[in-house]
């Protein structure tokens, strides 16, 4: 197993990360603005709104200074009101800060604007705005459908429009750099979870899934995100084995990519592929998902909980058949105990969360009891690393 707690180094990490991958998990954390250059320098107060928004830009994806971008983008919005690149880059930065409710807003308008994503529209992002409209809309079900129904659409065209050679030179090129097939996937999986959660009752709703996902893989056979969603239809239908084949090969695809590939999956969306593991138990598979997780970020409690419960079970599975299986149960208290400690730090709010991982730590404490003083060793190792972390800085500073 991995390390059982974060680095002290990770420990001032802000919870807009984790909130982040929450709310891009369909879209993958696609920018609203991808026409901006993100090396621009702080533009002073006379500058133009191009400056304004390629600094804005800047400070959101290079520097993680949200609060200094949303200053900038207030003011090119103030400058040129009906602007999509402010418009859009304001409402990602409000993402970004947990105002869900001033992203939309500021969706809506660019969507009012350029109400069919074309290409053409002054410097907007295109299809990408009903992406997230259709995230962030409060109705959900048949509101978000028609959202990302308006951004399939105006993604096919874009794709038509590449491939038929109709434009060239740089306009041809930055159309091949926009990923609108990873796009496209991302909307048509939304619609089907959609249909399998909030619609699950609407009549057609079993054969809109399978032509959602069907249109998915053959835009990207080999899509991580689409697999994925083919598997959590497979598991409403109680096809487990399809389900499982189908996770396997969602797995193997994402193995193979590049941390920062723009195809890796999000951060969410593994973590969801953990839940769909977790739920066909597939338990060591699941683990590894984690650990790689893990590796990647260790601030969410989410994370740990799924650990944790991952070894709980794989411990419950494995204790008639085998000695060490202790062992498993052990990790899994260290896991959930983490959890525990991320949960308070970051005054998280899934209520369910701690009390299932309350309820785990107190089945696992009743059949193998923490030794006396191992809280105090712990709590000693903590203060050793502060004070080294200390002496550090000390003979830094010197």
């Amino acid at each position: 197993m991995a390390k059982t707690k974060p680095s002290s180094k990770d420990k001032k990490k802000s919870k807009t990360r984790s909130r982040e991958k929450s709310l891009l998990h369909s879209t993958g954390g696609l920018s609203s603005n991808p026409h901006a250059t993100p090396s621009a320098p702080t533009p002073a107060p006379a500058e133009s709104t191009a400056t304004l928004l390629a600094a804005a830009t800047a400070l959101l994806h290079t520097n993680n200074e949200p609060d200094q971008a949303l200053t900038l983008a207030t003011q090119a919005l103030q400058q040129s009101p009906t602007s999509l690149c402010a418009l859009e880059l304001l409402a990602e930065i409000h993402v970004e800060l947990g105002d869900v409710a001033t992203a939309y807003t500021l969706y809506t308008r660019a969507a009012t604007l350029d109400p069919n994503g074309a290409h053409e529209s002054a410097g907007g992002s295109g299809p990408e705005k009903f992406l997230w409209l259709a995230q962030l809309c409060p109705e959900g079900g048949a509101a978000a459908v028609r959202w990302y129904t308006t951004g399939v659409e105006a993604l096919q065209r874009l794709v038509a429009l590449r491939d038929g050679g109709v434009v060239g030179g740089a306009a041809q090129k930055e159309l091949v750099e926009r990923g609108l097939e990873r796009k496209l996937v991302s909307a048509l999986c939304g619609l089907a979870e959609i249909y399998m959660s909030d619609l699950c009752m609407d009549a057609d709703a079993e054969a809109r899934c399978e032509a959602y996902v069907t249109q998915a893989l053959l835009a990207v056979p080999d899509s991580a995100e689409a697999l994925q969603t083919l598997a959590s239809v497979r598991i409403s239908q109680q096809r487990v084995q399809d389900a499982v084949a189908a996770l396997e090969r969602a797995v193997g695809a994402w193995k193979e990519l590049e941390a920062e590939s723009p195809e890796m999956p999000s951060y969410a969306a593994r973590i969801s592929q953990a839940r769909l593991l977790i739920e066909t138990e597939q338990y060591e598979t699941a683990v590894e998902v984690l650990e790689r997780l893990q590796a990647e970020d260790d601030q969410l409690p989410d994370l740990w909980y799924l650990g944790g419960w991952t070894l709980f079970l794989l411990g419950e599975r494995e204790r008639p058949r085998r000695e060490g299986w202790a062992e498993l149960w052990e990790a899994a208290r260290e896991w959930l105990k983490t959890c525990q400690q991320l949960y308070n730090a970051l005054e998280w709010e899934d209520e369910g969360i701690r009390e299932h991982a309350e309820e785990l730590l107190g089945k696992i404490l009743e059949v193998i009891p923490e030794k006396e003083g191992e809280d105090e060793e712990e709590a000693d190792g903590d203060e050793e690393e502060e004070e080294w972390e200390s002496d550090s800085a000390d003979e830094e500073m010197s």
